[in-house]
């Protein structure tokens, strides 16, 4: 019984879908410095998501390059006042001015 909680954590840190309000956006999938990531973009917000298991050495550099994927995913920066999450899942609205 105890094995039961271990496979429902594993397999929800496997999921790939975008949260509710991503449903229609545009999947990008990016490869940075070994990371994998998924970018949803839906008109002025993105939603970054990373797939990879993450060192405590690295959490430093992940926030960056996850900014990084959405910017060569849509072509567009980031609003830096409007980044939210953590190294799990960013969220932030696109400059594309």
């Amino acid at each position: 019984m105890r094995l039961l909680p271990l496979l429902a954590t594993v397999f929800l840190m496997s999921c790939n879908s975008p949260s509710p309000q991503m449903v229609t956006a545009d999947r990008h999938d990016v490869q940075i410095e070994g990371f994998a990531f998924t970018v949803w973009r839906r008109d002025k917000h993105v939603e970054i998501i990373r797939h990879n298991f993450v060192r405590v050495r690295h959490q430093s550099n992940l926030r960056g390059l996850m900014v990084q994927a959405a910017q060569q995913a849509t072509g567009c920066k980031l609003r830096p006042e409007s980044i939210t999450g953590d190294t799990g899942i960013l969220r932030a609205e696109l400059d594309c001015d």
